[in-house]
């Protein structure tokens, strides 16, 4: 899967909101970068930076390492972006709002919704039963509400997930395949050897020959 600006965008506004974006931009463009130049990028205060890359370390989203300052004797910490967890974070984000929109469709599929005029409220037959048809809020009659749009908008939306999970995964397949065909020509390169080249005739006679001569002595 193609990991692109708006799947990252995605994941870290569900998880951080609008302000972790320059966070995340800033480790997008520099790997193992201290926390106190990062809190000196985006320009916020140091406590504030940690506890957002705390928590991206809690999703598995950064990693660190840390080295000890000779001078001051603390520890700093170097953080990296980890954007293959960041691709399974945005899947399995992806395939749990595709089961909620499921189990919404089938709701709005086989229940009867009473809505009030004002917009006040939306209930299913049974909540506007008990409420003898009336509206909790304003005491407004409810109307049956006509979810037609709703079911056919939750359609659409399933349907674009579907897609796209599909498509990421053809994509991780064929990536797969790559990997595995680049391997395999690797170790097909390595098991084949260099041929042996083939003495000429006169050569090997004569080596021949050298062989069961006796050595003459050097001089000296």
């Amino acid at each position: 899967m193609r990991l692109t600006k708006k799947k990252i965008d995605d994941v870290v506004v569900r998880i951080l909101g609008e302000e972790g974006l320059s966070l995340v931009s800033q480790l997008k463009e520099k790997e193992n970068i201290s926390e106190f130049d990062l809190a000196k990028k985006i320009k916020k205060d140091i406590k504030i930076v940690r506890k957002m890359l705390y928590v991206l370390y809690n999703y598995n989203l950064v990693g660190f390492h840390r080295k000890k300052d000779k001078e001051k004797g603390w520890y700093i910490y170097y953080w990296k972006l980890l954007p293959e967890h960041i691709k399974f974070e945005h899947q399995k984000w992806k395939k749990e709002l595709l089961n909620r929109l499921q189990e919404r469709l089938e709701t709005e599929c086989k229940e009867l919704f009473f809505i009030c005029p004002s917009r006040c409220t939306r209930l299913t037959f049974d909540q506007a039963l008990e409420l003898e048809f009336h509206c909790s809020e304003c005491g407004s009659l409810l109307g049956q509400d006509e979810n037609e749009p709703k079911i056919r908008e939750i359609r659409k939306k399933i349907g674009e997930i579907q897609e796209e999970l599909r498509s990421e995964m053809e994509e991780e397949k064929k990536e797969g395949r790559s990997r595995m065909e680049r391997k395999a020509g690797k170790k097909k390169a390595k098991s084949i050897k260099p041929a042996k080249k083939k003495m000429p005739k006169g050569k090997k006679i004569i080596k021949k020959a050298l062989a069961r001569s006796p050595k003459v002595a050097s001089r000296k």
